[in-house]
């Protein structure tokens, strides 16, 4: 049987060279933000944890745990979506609920905040039409199949038992990389530098190779 991690190999290189160039774009280490008000600091951090999901789901692939991964898709999406929110369209209540010191009280409050249908609600007419579309379109496709998966349903116990065929795998890989495309264009926003966001909306080309034409993880 071919080990499909070897068949998958220059993939995750060119994904992780991807991710690379996304952070040399962004600066490295000397990153930073247009300004530390809640919404920009807020918004930043929700976007640093889908970017540490989509670090994730491919470190999961490369330990052969690829249900763990497809899962991953769904939070990395899901954080991303919460990070175009809290930037475009969320209230500064809204946002005061999850910059204060976690405890009992903040968890509680903070879990009142509005779910993605709500905030792609939300979105439209505040956010880029484009990253709306974009967002909607990836939870209009693959929502059913990811919740079976997160949730431990037909999607993940048959995968389990008959395996995963390397294209779906391929699919799954491109899909986290489109949104990762998204979230490096968040993070150049933030960072107030116009220059940075236009040589972000140029990235593509140069890695086509390992991105989707549409981001959908095909599962």
């Amino acid at each position: 049987m071919t080990n499909p991690i070897s068949v998958l190999g220059r993939l995750l290189d060119r994904s992780h060279d991807f991710e690379a160039e996304i952070d040399r774009l962004l600066g490295g280490a000397d990153y930073r933000l247009f300004d530390k008000c809640a919404r920009t600091v807020c918004s930043a951090a929700a976007c640093q944890v889908s970017m540490e999901h989509g670090q994730g789901l491919r470190a999961l692939i490369v330990a052969g745990l690829p249900t763990a991964a497809v899962s991953l898709t769904r939070l990395q999406h899901e954080a991303l979506t919460r990070s175009t929110w809290l930037l475009y369209a969320a209230g500064d209540d809204q946002i005061a609920k999850l910059m204060g010191p976690l405890t009992k009280e903040t968890e509680k409050a903070a879990n009142k905040l509005p779910m993605m249908k709500t905030m792609l609600d939300d979105l439209a007419g505040k956010a880029p039409a484009g990253a709306v579309d974009m967002l909607t379109h990836f939870k209009d496709v693959n929502a059913p199949s990811l919740h079976s998966f997160v949730h431990g349903g037909i999607h993940a116990l048959q995968r389990g038992l008959t395996g995963y065929p390397v294209d779906l795998l391929e699919n799954v890989i491109r899909s986290s990389n489109g949104l990762l495309t998204m979230a490096g264009m968040m993070l150049a926003i933030l960072s107030g530098s116009e220059g940075t966001a236009k040589r972000m909306s140029k990235i593509q080309p140069t890695f086509q190779d390992c991105l989707p034409a549409l981001i959908s993880p095909g599962t």
